[in-house]
């Protein structure tokens, strides 16, 4: 009797601390979930009457500002604070309950650079963007390169001269300075307007394990600067970056896997299910299943089974990306995980990348021509997919891959041809939408799986009560 007393403590204390951690999470994850920079935004700022404002405060009760040793604190009013500064205040606070956090003036000052840090090409231009929150007086910028060698700028243009590492330095109404790091790479090329088909193709092991990781940054860093995971412009800047910037070919490779009969999901085999590129060994610690792998691109590769002329069985081929493999990993780079598809649009399945988007429009001269086709928009024909990487007045630009282009590629069309190329369309709009069903439907058994277990030990006391 004793012992059932005790398991029935235990679990009522384990319930209770459950619970609390359960509240204590929410009652200050906005506190601690957000970026300084999203929490607070600097209002007004001036040394003649030193005020400092803070607003837009999420859950925040207390403000504090530092003097000598001491933080003197003052309550916030309508998600809002408001104090009298010293010139020389270094640090400001905000605080929930026993829980603070501190940020630098100088980062609240001057608010958010869009780029923390900005790759080019050598002989690329860029604009510089900055989102600066300081509303009290008008803002006036000037930039300097720090070292004018490797940098040009004229007015808010920056110019990469040369391979090298650099920073630029911003100045604010004459007072605020920030610099921007800047580095010049040739790992990259500047943009061109079309797609080069003279590109050489990928060797093997054609980059160190430094380069491969260096270009995997500046992937990560120009997906975060047109807005960040989760958004068509991230997807499209993925396919752009892998067919414009990177300086190579990748080879087509007719996957190892799921087709006639394969091994289902062989990663990195004609496909490639992760995030940046793969070129560096240090990648094998991530793949999963394989048949013949890893090998990363440009590698060669065992080839599963006979297709064509091209690929046979036990032939070894450069390893690279087939059509829905390329689509794949653009879409997951852009921050939409949809899981082992393939090509095809066969009524009998519906776990092929052509029914991802959970909505096909049929492909018309009208709805071409309509503008609601745009660049992320996935496009196909019964087993090929493609996406839409640009739209202008009169062409459509398709990024695709098989093995008559050598890899993937971005194909010119004519809005008048599309109907005569592929067949359907797949709305990003509705990817975006099943990606989400998807994950709320994993977050919903997850709930669903605990709260069992826990009905279940909580029926087994009952029993033994």
């Amino acid at each position: 009797m004793k012992r059932i007393k005790w398991i029935y403590i235990l679990s009522f204390c384990t319930l209770a601390i459950s619970v609390l951690s359960f509240l204590l999470f929410f009652y200050i994850k906005d506190f601690y979930s957000n970026s300084p920079l999203d929490n607070v935004k600097v209002i007004s700022y001036s040394n003649k009457d030193h005020i400092f404002e803070m607003s837009k405060l999420i859950d925040v009760e207390k403000c504090g500002y530092k003097s000598d040793s001491d933080i003197k604190w003052v309550n916030a009013s309508d998600n809002k604070c408001m104090f009298l500064i010293d010139s020389n205040l270094r640090e400001v606070y905000i605080k929930k309950g026993i829980f603070k956090r501190k940020f630098m003036v100088s980062d609240l000052l001057l608010g958010d650079i869009v780029s923390k840090k900005i790759f080019l090409a050598v002989g690329e231009e860029k604009k510089i963007t900055l989102d600066i929150n300081i509303t009290s007086d008008k803002k006036r910028f000037v930039y300097e390169a720090v070292d004018k060698n490797i940098l040009s700028i004229s007015d808010d243009k920056v110019i990469a001269n040369k391979k090298g590492v650099t920073k630029i330095k911003v100045t604010i109404n004459n007072k605020y300075i920030r610099y921007i790091d800047v580095e010049v790479t040739d790992l990259i090329v500047k943009r061109p307007s079309k797609f080069n088909k003279n590109k050489k193709n990928l060797v093997c092991k054609q980059y160190s394990k430094e380069e491969a990781s260096k270009l995997d940054e500046i992937l990560f860093n120009r997906i975060e600067g047109v807005g960040g995971y989760g958004t068509r412009a991230a997807v499209v800047e993925s396919i752009r970056f892998l067919l414009l910037d990177f300086p190579y070919q990748i080879e087509y490779f007719f996957e190892n896997g799921r087709l006639s009969g394969g091994v289902h999901k062989v990663d990195g085999e004609g496909r490639y299910y992760h995030r940046g590129l793969y070129l560096s060994t240090d990648k094998y610690k991530d793949i999963d299943p394989s048949y013949a792998g890893p090998s990363m691109w440009g590698c060669p590769l065992k080839n599963f089974e006979d297709w064509g002329s091209t690929f046979k069985k036990g032939m070894y081929k450069p390893n690279g990306l087939d059509c829905s493999g390329f689509v794949s990993w653009a879409i997951y780079n852009g921050g939409y995980d949809v899981g082992d598809r393939g090509a095809g649009d066969n009524e009998k399945y519906n776990s092929e990348l052509n029914d991802i988007g959970g909505k096909k429009v049929k492909i018309t001269d009208e709805f071409v021509k309509s503008g609601k086709l745009k660049a992320g928009d996935i496009v196909g024909i019964w087993g090929h997919i493609a996406i839409v990487a640009g739209i202008d007045k009169e062409n459509v630009y398709v990024a695709e891959s098989l093995w008559t282009f050598g890899g993937p590629v971005i194909n010119t069309y004519k809005k008048s041809l599309m109907i005569n190329l592929f067949k359907q369309f797949y709305l990003m709009k509705y990817i975006k939408k099943m990606v989400y069903i998807l994950r709320c439907g994993s977050i919903f058994i997850t709930i669903f799986f605990y709260v069992s277990v826990f009905i279940f030990l909580l029926f087994c006391f009952i029993i033994i009560l």
